[in-house]
């Protein structure tokens, strides 16, 4: 009777699916469990993300391979549009970048404007910058911006402590209590190209525009 080896046979094959299964399934609750660790929000996180109409102002140290200024910032942004200006003493204007709508215009020293469909594309052209304007709009909340290929970690506290993003690293400390949500006051982003020092001295969170 060959019915034993049929039997041992089957038993074989049944015992390798089931060893497979085992192996995939692990491999894909692996996954999942890294893909929950990298998106992981804190639920303090949340709402803060919602606030999407405010208003920051910081002192602020730009250094590039040319150059190193200090000067100040005052940033409002309402939803999707926002104006981004940094100047010095007395007012004097190192860089005003708006983006309203579908149009974003940046004005330089010696009365030089420049327009695009993109502000960072925009800064791109006229200063040859990769400078995620999106993202820092979150950054400087102390928050991921969610882009594709960012890294990030957290301290002891959930607070965002580094992010990795297109060859920017940014560092977050010192943080405090903003109108209930805490946020950095210092956050450092070093690039190839420049490198950018913020402290924020004051923010505000606006109601929505009609």
């Amino acid at each position: 009777m060959n019915s034993p080896q049929i039997s041992w046979q089957i038993l074989l094959s049944f015992r390798a699916n089931i060893f497979r299964a085992i192996c995939l399934f692990s491999l894909l609750s692996l996954s999942a469990c890294q893909k929950r660790t990298n998106a992981y929000i804190p639920s303090a996180d949340m709402t803060l993300y919602q606030q999407n109409h405010w208003s920051v102002k910081a002192r602020v140290a730009i250094k590039t391979p040319e150059e190193s200024v200090s000067a100040t910032l005052d940033w409002k942004k309402q939803a999707a549009d926002f104006d981004f200006h940094i100047y010095g003493m007395f007012g004097a204007t190192y860089a005003h970048l708006t983006q309203q709508q579908h149009q974003a215009t940046l004005k330089l020293p010696e009365d030089q404007v420049f327009y695009h469909q993109d502000a960072e594309q925009l800064l791109y052209q006229a200063l040859g910058w990769d400078f995620p304007i999106d993202a820092l709009s979150y950054w400087i909340k102390g928050l991921p911006s969610g882009k594709s290929g960012e890294m990030i970690s957290r301290d002891e506290n959930e607070n965002l402590s580094k992010v990795s993003f297109n060859q920017w690293t940014v560092t977050f400390s010192r943080y405090q209590d903003y109108a209930g949500y805490q946020m950095p006051r210092m956050i450092k982003a070093n690039h190839p190209q420049l490198s950018l020092k913020v402290v924020v001295k004051d923010w505000e969170f606006l109601p929505p525009t009609k």
